[in-house]
């Protein structure tokens, strides 16, 4: 490209040729790491009401502690286990090694289906020793906190497979390493959720 191409080139029309400006981050990597924080800072005003509505809610005298399922702790531990995996598979592709980003974003895959899983034998036995939603404000709080949690890894979980589809094919698709680490950041992101909720469970 000439100095007078330069001069006159109008960026909108060579998005793909901004490598190297913003700290070296296209302009692709740039709307996406945006529209995800973006979409986190949604969710975590979403969240801080809920917890400040279960804070509020738990000084009322109708309000009966309950013992929450053990099985828990086993999702906790997934769910930590799955945003490692993650993160492995995001250093991996942008090392370039296609064997170890597949294995890890499947294993990842795999671990945060057993979390959902989980985390709906928690409320089948909730629901097996009698509580339920409408019987105590406890309770409610329980099936609101890990049910939305549960949606929202549900939503990334589509994008997730979607990296894995794209891990599989023989050609070299530049796109997904970006993909990968917003995945993996979105999951590191839900991991601290869990974390906050859990502990509001457990002390309430």
């Amino acid at each position: 490209m000439s100095f007078l191409d330069k001069i006159t080139a109008k960026p909108w029309e060579h998005a793909g040729e901004m490598e190297g400006l913003h700290g070296g981050y296209t302009a692709g990597q740039l709307a996406g790491r945006t529209g995800l924080y973006m979409f986190l800072g949604v969710i975590t005003s979403m969240f801080l009401l809920f917890s400040i509505s279960h804070k509020l809610r738990a000084s009322f005298p109708d309000w009966q502690a309950v013992a929450e399922p053990a099985i828990l702790w086993f999702n906790s531990g997934i769910l930590v286990l799955a945003s490692i995996t993650l993160q492995l598979a995001s250093n991996a592709a942008r090392r370039g090694a296609s064997v170890a980003t597949r294995n890890n974003l499947v294993a990842g895959t795999l671990l945060t289906v057993v979390f959902i899983a989980g985390q709906i034998l928690a409320w089948r036995q909730m629901a097996a020793a009698g509580l339920y939603a409408t019987d105590n404000p406890a309770n409610a709080f329980f099936y609101l906190f890990t049910g939305v949690h549960g949606v929202h890894l549900l939503g990334g979980l589509w994008f997730l497979v979607g990296a894995v589809k794209r891990s599989v094919k023989p050609v070299d698709d530049q796109t997904l390493p970006l993909r990968i680490r917003l995945c993996a950041t979105y999951w590191h992101y839900l991991l601290l959720v869990w974390a906050l909720l859990f502990y509001l469970l457990l002390n309430s």
